[in-house]
């Protein structure tokens, strides 16, 4: 795959305790896929060489105004390989020449409660109008809510996520019904 012609892009696939992913609704001030409920996601910027990491931290802070750190949102993991997705036809002329965009997704954990915590403000312009916990396979076999021309991206996210969240959120649960010493 010839990725200079992919937008270079990040995503944080946020989850909770109860396997539920953050999902969010696009703004009714965006031009594309309003209404439609996506992850936080954006652009590297590439001109000056930002790390993916940094990315990925920026979006986040940008689009629902958090921070990794250890007592809340908290850095899990990465996919191995960045997944990517063909823009429509009307949107391609707008897309500064490229024919989609790859991602590089990043995995974090935040506890269900702290939802609470997730300011859609921190931009003028914010990306989305709201966000909440969502059963990540019935998301993604949603054709209602999702933009359909990520619809197999979303599903390679799903399936190469899956072990890795399980795989957390059982060390979490075994974690926490350690006996106390």
């Amino acid at each position: 795959m010839n990725e200079a012609k992919y937008r270079s892009c990040v995503g944080a696939l946020i989850f909770n305790q109860n396997n539920q992913v953050l999902i969010c609704k696009r703004s009714s001030k965006k031009k594309t896929a309003v209404g439609k409920w996506q992850f936080p996601q954006g652009g590297v910027e590439v001109e000056k060489n930002e790390d993916y990491y940094v990315a990925v931290q920026r979006e986040i802070k940008e689009e629902i105004g958090l921070e990794p750190s250890i007592d809340t949102l908290k850095y899990v993991s990465k996919l191995q390989n960045p997944l990517s997705y063909i823009y429509e036809d009307s949107q391609q002329s707008r897309s500064g020449g490229h024919i989609g965009q790859m991602i590089h997704w990043y995995l974090f954990y935040l506890p269900k409660d702290l939802i609470k915590t997730v300011n859609l403000n921190v931009e003028e312009k914010p990306e989305f109008d709201e966000c909440k916990w969502f059963g990540f396979e019935e998301f993604i076999n949603n054709n209602e809510m999702i933009v359909p021309f990520k619809k197999d991206m979303l599903h390679s996210l799903f399936l190469e996520s899956q072990p890795i969240i399980n795989h957390y959120l059982e060390s979490v649960i075994d974690s926490t019904s350690l006996p106390k010493q």
